[in-house]
């Protein structure tokens, strides 16, 4: 059997569920998409099959970030809010156009919620990051 390439060491179970749970949520099945993204840290844990976030901050939150709009399109507010203060934890320091991108278009989709009390404090709390 042949090696994997080198340039792949990113790409496992983990990933792939990341990229499944996006790819759901982009065709508006955001109940399949909790599954993956929620699938991506468990996936053959001690294989070393899981996401690594720790490893990959800037990825981990954008993911973090289509989870929380997971949560949101099912109506979970307090979930998509809880999720969306820890994707913009995750990115803190790390400055990327991609994230930040998710990020705003996150604020956009809660923004739509703003007269909820704990939504209208997240948006508050990442108007300077918009």
């Amino acid at each position: 059997m042949e090696a994997d390439p080198a340039c792949v060491y990113w790409f496992n179970l983990g990933e792939t569920h990341q990229l499944l749970g996006s790819s759901a949520l982009n065709l508006g099945n955001p109940r399949q998409a909790l599954k993956h993204f929620r699938n991506a840290s468990t996936a053959h844990h001690s294989e070393g099959e899981a996401y690594d976030g720790d490893a990959f901050p800037r990825g981990h939150a954008i993911y973090l970030a289509r989870l929380a709009e997971a949560h949101l399109a099912l109506g979970d507010i307090d979930a998509a809010v809880d999720t969306a203060h820890t994707a913009v934890a995750r990115m803190g320091g790390v400055t990327s156009a991609r994230g930040t991108s998710t990020l705003n278009d996150l604020r956009q989709k809660l923004g739509r919620r703003r007269g909820v009390p704990v939504v209208a404090d997240f948006l508050n709390y990442t108007a300077d990051t918009a």
